[in-house]
């Protein structure tokens, strides 16, 4: 039995009906499966929105709106600053960075952090967690996010040992080591 005679005989086993009613639940499930998946994008912004107070629907899209009008605004503020070749220097340019050293003049009384990494959920949540390992108490920072990049600038007191510098590197090394193998962190003094 040759293709073409095969695929008729399935067209005319199948009354129209039923075929009907099989498309229909093949649209439903699909149009199901399309919703999910727009849901949890929403639960997804509502989660990274620092403003969000109303959690409709369409409050998140205004907020997501307006934060990327201001993220805009702030590129733009930044090229008119630095120039535009100049805006990369800003940023370390995708090279995962931790640098952290008893900051100058206090000796052992602030410790300054400087790391920069791939932005990632809950990156805050983690340094802080890593900053109280220690018994540290952060008292200062100074953070850029731009195009999924983090720079941060912290100071930290509570650090008085060499001991607990050592466990603060290794705790907030651990946070910004990428998933990849490849890609390393360059750890500084």
């Amino acid at each position: 039995m040759d293709e073409v005679n095969y695929k008729n005989l399935l067209a005319t086993s199948i009354p129209k009906e039923e075929a009907k009613l099989m498309s229909a639940l093949k649209h439903k499930e699909a149009e199901r499966k399309r919703r999910v998946r727009i849901n949890g994008q929403f639960a997804e912004l509502r989660t990274v929105l620092p403003n969000l107070i109303k959690r409709k629907k369409a409050s998140v899209l205004a907020e997501t709106i307006k934060c990327l009008k201001d993220l805009v605004n702030t590129l733009s503020e930044l090229k008119e600053i630095y120039g535009v070749g100049r805006l990369s220097s800003v940023f370390s340019g995708g090279t995962d960075m931790l640098r952290v050293e008893y900051s100058p003049g206090q000796g052992l009384k602030l410790v300054k952090v400087m790391l920069s990494c791939e932005d990632k959920r809950k990156l805050m949540f983690d340094i802080a967690r890593a900053v109280r390992s220690v018994k540290g108490k952060l008292v200062k920072a100074e953070i850029s996010i731009m195009c999924g990049w983090t720079e941060c600038v912290l100071w930290v007191q509570g650090i008085n040992s060499y001991q607990q510098l050592q466990i603060l590197k290794t705790a907030l090394g651990a946070v910004i080591e990428p998933k990849r193998p490849n890609n390393k962190p360059q750890l500084c003094w």
